[in-house]
This record gives C-alpha cells, structure tokens and sequence, in this order.
C-alpha cells in the first residue's frame, strides 16, 4: 500500500476539521452541518456545530477580521519590543476602542 504524505493544505484543512469537531460535546443540538473540502474538492469532513458553536465562531470571526484591520493599518503593537504588562494593557485599549 502507498504511503500518502499530505502537503501542508490538507495538514491546515483536517486541523480545523479537528478544532470544529471538538467545539462541543454532541449534545443533540444539530443546528448547522460545515462540509471541509480541499480546494480540489477533495472531502474533508462534516461537522455539527450547535447553535451556541455557530454564534461563538461568528464572534470570533468579527475579532479575527477586527484584529486583522489594525496589523494591516499598522496600528498593533510590536509584541516583541514590550513585556506582558505593556501588550496587555495595548490590547485592553484595542477592545476599549482605543488606537
């Protein structure tokens, strides 16, 4: 049998397969199915996420595309040339609106 190795896609799309299907427990809640496909159209996977899943991703979704915006604008911090208590403090104004 050959050995499959998979390229670095495939490793990225059956990580986040993993991440969704442990956002909770199979408590019943099928609220929404996400099929995973690679870009070939390879399957992936199926995932039930519940209605509390969809709304926790959705929020996440909002942060990521807000943190985003600011590395691009060049408005975050450098982590490297702070210590914890300047990074959080940056990050606390970040959530408070500040720039």
């Amino acid at each position: 049998m050959e050995r499959h190795e998979n390229t670095p896609e495939e490793l990225a799309a059956l990580e986040l397969y993993h991440q969704l299907a442990n956002l909770s427990a199979d408590n019943g809640d099928r609220s929404l199915m996400v099929t995973l496909r690679l870009p070939n159209g390879r399957y992936v996977g199926d995932v039930w996420l519940s209605k509390q899943d969809i709304n926790d991703l959705s929020d996440a979704c909002v942060g990521l595309a807000a943190v985003r915006e600011y590395e691009e604008a060049g408005r975050l911090p450098d982590p490297d040339n702070m210590d914890m208590e300047q990074a959080l403090a940056a990050i606390e104004n970040l959530a408070n609106g500040g720039e």
